[in-house]
């Protein structure tokens, strides 16, 4: 460790070796090969193919452990729930405290991603095949649906409008990142002939987008600022040590502008505290 450097403390979902911590060096196994991630106040929440587990960030030890269906893509946490979206049940399902289900909803047909509001009232949810960004309250009520071209596989929320990232196209996919208003008015901001992957809201409005071979930065008004090389962004998170994109083709956790910080077989998110 270099003087003056705070240490980094990364948790990495990995569907092939499992839920990996690194922590002051060493690199050790919480608990089975697991595709989602999330935190939520000093705990650690990650899903398998079907069970969900709850851990404490600062042991390690497992809180308890909850059922979900199989096929959880993504998780994450609204107020003091935690949300899990399941692309085999089409659906999204909001769990307590002690992992009881609180909330279920439909979710598309093969949804692919989902995202809490910053102010934690909301979440929106990339529908799939449904080519639909859906809109739920904390109860997974569903407040708004917008259309969208193809289908949606990524969002996020940015201060003024929602990012979605959708496939296009019929065999060979191609990637369109639209901006869609408040009120419904959706806007292209990028095309790109690869597959998409992810997307990640940054500071001051910037929206990170990644694709196959991909990862493009644009400005708040949906001017593209730079690109960066990544062979499959699978999932990019947005952190205090700055944007991480998990590369699952090259198994790999790097810094946006370059950097190992994980090294295994098959990551698919992260965590990052410092």
């Amino acid at each position: 460790k270099r003087e003056g450097v705070r240490p980094v403390e990364l948790w990495v979902a990995d569907a092939a070796r499992g839920l990996m911590r690194i922590r002051d060096g060493e690199c050790r196994k919480m608990a089975p090969p697991c595709g989602a991630l999330c935190a939520l106040e000093q705990k650690i929440f990650c899903a398998g193919p079907r069970w969900g587990l709850c851990l404490s960030r600062e042991t390690g030890a497992t809180l308890y452990d909850f059922p979900v269906p199989t096929g959880v893509c993504a998780l994450a946490g609204l107020g003091g729930a935690v949300c899990a979206l399941s692309s085999d049940a089409d659906c999204v399902q909001a769990y307590g405290p002690g992992g009881e289900l609180l909330f279920s909803a439909p979710a598309g047909d093969y949804p692919r991603d989902l995202c809490a509001s910053p102010c934690g009232r909301y979440l929106a949810v990339a529908a799939g095949a449904a080519g639909e960004i859906l809109l739920f309250d904390h109860r997974l009520s569903c407040l708004q649906r917008r259309r969208v071209a193809g289908a949606a596989c990524a969002v996020c929320f940015l201060p003024r409008a929602l990012a979605a990232l959708c496939a296009v196209g019929d065999g060979e996919l191609s990637s369109r990142l639209l901006y869609i208003s408040p009120r419904g008015v959706s806007q292209e901001v990028l095309a790109y002939p690869g597959a998409p992957c992810s997307l990640c809201a940054l500071p001051g409005g910037q929206c990170l987008a990644g694709c196959q071979e991909r990862a493009f930065c644009l400005r708040p008004d949906g001017a593209l600022s730079c690109a960066y090389p990544c062979a499959y962004p699978a999932r990019i998170r947005a952190t205090r040590m700055g944007p991480l994109l998990c590369d699952a083709w090259r198994g790999e956790v790097r810094r946006m502008e370059g950097g190992c910080c994980y090294r295994g077989e098959e990551p698919c998110d992260v965590c990052a505290f410092l």
